[in-house]
């Protein structure tokens, strides 16, 4: 139930970040664009490589090559806006990050060994890296506090317009 209901949280925090997301207004530096491609690309192909398939089985198992990259081309497109909305709300709200905030970072990146994530960041120079992530969780829950949610019942008849 514990993993469950932390899914639904989830969940609901993808689903205000996307809605969020759908109000950004501005434009994505090309720089900033093709550098999260590539450490989206590079995540990926380790993960395929764990599952012991080759790239060329992944793909064809996504539709294809032009239905792969353009599934990477809008997921990429929507990992940077919803950054910079979390980012936008988390200035324009004036929230803080405290060390807790940070631990909770850590965590969503490694349950199992929360601490070696942080001092790995750390000491690589990434610790900026972890405090964006931090407040971006920050931001998201804000949001979700402050969101309007309605769960339908399955069962439940569509409403007349």
């Amino acid at each position: 139930n514990r993993q469950l209901s932390g899914e639904y949280e989830n969940y609901k925090r993808n689903l205000a970040a996307g809605e969020l997301a759908k109000r950004f207004k501005g434009s994505i530096a090309d720089e900033v664009y093709e550098s999260m491609s590539r450490n989206l690309m590079n995540n990926l192909r380790a993960e395929v490589e764990q599952q012991n398939m080759t790239w060329d089985q992944f793909v064809e198992q996504q539709g294809g090559e032009q239905q792969f990259n353009m599934m990477m081309m809008m997921q990429t497109r929507q990992m940077l806006v919803q950054g910079y909305a979390l980012d936008a709300v988390f200035r324009h709200e004036g929230l803080v990050v405290s060390d807790e905030d940070v631990q909770e970072a850590c965590a969503s990146m490694n349950p199992q060994n929360p601490q070696g994530v942080r001092r790995q960041m750390e000491e690589s120079g990434r610790g900026f890296a972890l405090r964006e992530a931090a407040e971006r969780i920050k931001a998201n829950k804000w949001l979700l506090d402050h969101a309007e949610i309605t769960v339908k019942d399955p069962n439940e008849a569509p409403a007349a317009e």
